[in-house]
């Protein structure tokens, strides 16, 4: 009878335990916006002077209730959010097109307007119990 040797299972290296941490660190919640109605949402990155447009995630959730009368499914609420993945390193902004938004970009490379974003952050509403 064959006895197998302890094995020791390898701690990974040091390396790669700093790389996981780096990622990790890399992406932070920088907030929630309000969207406007009709606008679509550009990125303009100024290490490379690229204007890119941004397709949002749509997830949408719909609950439903037994309607006592019909004992059919009824639906009560139906909501829908947008999520998006933005780089820290990019101004997000909205704008109505491409054209419109090159605008927006050259009037803030001119300093004609102070800031590019033009997104409404949404207030935290924490309730704080004691």
């Amino acid at each position: 009878m064959d006895i197998l040797p302890n094995i020791t299972p390898i701690d990974p290296q040091k390396a790669e335990i700093e790389a996981v941490q780096q990622e990790q660190q890399e992406y932070h919640l920088i907030g929630s916006f309000l969207r406007t109605r009709g606008l679509k949402l550009f990125v303009y990155s100024p290490r490379e002077s690229v204007i890119v447009e941004i397709k949002p995630e749509v997830k949408t959730t719909i609950q439903t209730a037994l309607d006592p009368i019909t004992g059919l499914l009824v639906i009560n609420d139906r909501e829908s959010k947008e999520k998006c993945l933005l780089d820290t390193r990019n101004i997000p902004f909205e704008s109505l097109n491409m054209k419109n938004a090159e605008k927006r970009v050259g009037k803030y490379l001119r300093g004609e307007i102070l800031e590019l974003c033009n997104l409404a952050k949404i207030e935290s509403r924490k309730k704080i119990i004691y």
